[in-house]
């Protein structure tokens, strides 16, 4: 494992363990700061031995996410914030509105509610919410595909920043995830692009553009398609193997051809 995907890797479970408690935990974790802190242990009362811990509001919990997603422990790691309800969208957005600012670069929003009832009085059945995450590679197919063929017939060809050729195969190549590109680099090349105007003590990038196609690249995206790639072999087999037709799909693909 090369010193980049070690430190990635590390710095994934420590910030996600770390976060996890610190959310639930504000008035506790060093990671916002004295100044900062809005969520204090509830008074002692008189023969208590210990204080009690602070109880949580959806207003609370929504301006101690605001602060812990901006401090610098987890400013520059790449999430995404699902609601499944409302509500607490509605906290979030009214929060941002309070303070007049946006949403720190590299945090993605994403929405998904219970579907409306049809108009005789049904569900859809289409899952929804927690129950509509992806468990799997499947949303990166496309992406994992390109760049499995491309490795496999050795059409990597320069490195997109140095220019120098790459060795088909060997060492750590991230691709473009952009549809039609196959810009591909050395790690440390992508690495150093990505880090351009950076302090120096940065050691993970958020993103950067690709010199080939132009467009933004998230690069947690292209990490997890590399890791995949290097990492998961058997993963990305399992991923691009064609389904079996049943009779009833051939018969059917049949008879239309039969009526054209």
């Amino acid at each position: 494992m090369a010193w980049h995907e070690a430190v990635q890797y590390a710095l994934q479970k420590t910030h996600y363990d770390h976060g996890r408690w610190a959310l639930t935990n504000p008035h506790l974790t060093t990671h916002i700061s004295t100044e900062e802190r809005i969520t204090t242990r509830a008074p002692r009362k008189k023969g208590q031995r210990k204080s009690r811990k602070p109880i949580h509001s959806l207003r609370s919990v929504v301006s101690n996410l605001h602060l812990l997603v901006g401090v610098s422990s987890f400013a520059r790691w790449p999430l995404t914030l699902h609601f499944f309800v409302p509500e607490p969208k509605k906290a979030w957005d009214n929060w941002l509105k309070a303070k007049e600012t946006t949403p720190r670069e590299g945090i993605k929003i994403m929405e998904d509610y219970e579907p409306d009832e049809g108009s005789n009085g049904t569900k859809s059945a289409e899952p929804w919410g927690i129950r509509a995450l992806p468990l799997d590679y499947a949303p990166i197919k496309p992406y994992v595909e390109k760049a499995h063929n491309v490795v496999k017939f050795e059409r990597e060809g320069n490195c997109v920043h140095c220019h120098e050729a790459l060795e088909s195969g060997q060492g750590l190549q991230p691709m473009c995830p952009h549809d039609g590109c196959e810009a591909m680099g050395h790690l440390d090349c992508w690495s150093k692009h990505a880090l351009k105007g950076e302090p120096k003590e940065i050691l993970l990038p958020l993103s950067c553009t690709c010199p080939s196609c132009g467009g933004k690249i998230n690069w947690s995206d292209m990490m997890k398609e590399l890791t995949l790639r290097v990492r998961g072999p058997k993963e990305v087999a399992k991923l691009l193997k064609k389904k079996r037709r049943t009779k009833k799909e051939i018969a059917a693909e049949a008879a239309a051809e039969e009526d054209i």
